[in-house]
């Protein structure tokens, strides 16, 4: 059982059954991280609606959300609900069409109830008003055609409690070029890509200094907030991540929902066609985006997580490995897409592949950590020069295969 299982475990003691609870079976549950990543996918569960909150089980799992930390119900999604909550997980509840309404109506009234927002005798399916501001205080979504971003890593060192992973990383990944991050396994390639958008604070031991500066601002400034340096710069991730119980079409705006921003239908449409599009989709999907996301090939989901991201209109794109665990024909089409994509997004790709980088890449950073210290960046430049003239000898052995 992982951290967040055992944290949501550990609320259940406090969730009390209420005297009037209503039971929903065979629903499938999925639990989300801020990452979007699925940790828990289970279907035919029992999800109850009690006096204090939502409790969803299944044989001897058992996940808890109190109404105090429920801020937001969005029921927009086909025939699930998204519950976010205030603590690190979000959850996502997909229902057999008749029972969504019914649900949605006790959940409201009597999260609506224990935050004395309405008499206790208020019931019903979002009919009052004020009911109705509550859980649709989501700012509109504009389309804005903003310039190509630089990204630029000053002086970044990282730890895990006490151990040093990065020393004083300093990059610039170019405005609308492919920069790719090279070298061992254990050299800090991944951990510093997450720094890039603020996934390495969700570690509780981790820390780093630093700046990470989107077109000059930094991005931890104590004024900006998380969740708009994540729109701003998207991540895909090594393995392919679709929320399984969701259509493609869901899959695709998913991150509206998270993100608590409001879209039109219209908007909804035009942005899932030219996501696909851009993510190069859309043709061997566009008949069949109610269908589950999950029932697509690997390389299909892969590309359906790219266009996820494109959804929110990065400006800089992060690849983690993102055809480790493809067969070459899938990979052949990821590195066309990353090709294209180019134009439109900044992309930084962690890629232990030496002909994938020489492939795709406009830029290089070659990362290095030796006999125990810390990561570095032993040398970067143009992608050509980097594999056909390296200036440091390590890196002359690395990208001909020598060691690593």
């Amino acid at each position: 059982m992982n951290q967040v299982e055992q944290d949501v475990t550990n609320n259940s003691n406090h969730v009390e059954s209420g005297t009037h609870p209503v039971e929903f079976r065979d629903i499938s549950v999925i639990q989300l991280t801020r990452s979007n990543e699925v940790v828990v996918v289970e279907s035919n569960a029992t999800v109850t609606v009690s006096d204090s909150g939502v409790v969803a089980h299944k044989e001897m799992r058992e996940w808890n959300w109190l109404f105090s930390e429920i801020t937001q119900i969005d029921h927009e999604l086909e025939n699930s609900v998204l519950l976010q909550t205030t603590e690190l997980h979000n959850f996502g509840i997909s229902f057999k069409a008749e029972d969504k309404e019914e649900f949605l109506g006790l959940v409201k009234s009597r999260h609506a109830e224990a935050m004395g927002e309405l008499p206790a005798s208020t019931t019903g399916v979002g009919s009052d008003k004020k009911r109705q501001r509550m859980f649709s205080m989501r700012k509109e979504f504009e389309f804005e055609d903003l310039p190509l971003a630089e990204l630029s890593a000053e002086n970044i060192s990282a730890w895990f409690a006490n151990h040093h992973v990065l020393d004083r990383i300093s990059l610039t990944m170019s405005a609308g070029q492919v920069t790719a991050l090279i070298g061992p396994s254990g050299c800090g390639k991944s951990t510093f890509l997450r720094i890039l958008n603020r996934m390495h604070e969700l570690v509780p031991s981790a820390s780093l200094s630093g700046e990470v500066l989107l077109d000059g601002e930094d991005i931890y400034d104590l004024q900006k907030k998380v969740i708009d340096a994540r729109r701003q710069v998207g991540m895909v991730f090594q393995k392919p991540n679709p929320f399984p119980a969701m259509s493609i079409y869901d899959n695709v705006v998913a991150g509206f929902r998270v993100t608590g921003t409001k879209i039109t239908a219209t908007q909804r449409d035009e942005i899932v066609e030219s996501s696909l599009q851009r993510a190069g989709l859309w043709k061997e999907v566009r008949d069949r985006l109610r269908q589950p996301g999950g029932g697509l090939s690997g390389g299909q989901q892969q590309r359906l997580c790219i266009a996820r991201a494109l959804a929110l209109r990065p400006r800089v794109l992060l690849m983690d490995e993102p055809c480790s665990a493809l067969d070459p024909t899938s990979t052949r089409r990821i590195e066309e897409t990353i090709v294209d994509l180019r134009k439109d997004v900044t992309i930084v790709i962690v890629t232990h592949n030496m002909q994938q980088a020489a492939r795709v890449s406009d830029q290089c950073a070659f990362f290095l950590a030796e006999q125990g210290t810390p990561g570095v960046i032993v040398e970067h430049g143009p992608t050509n020069a980097i594999f056909e003239n390296p200036q440091d000898q390590r890196t002359a052995d690395y990208v001909n295969g020598r060691f690593g």
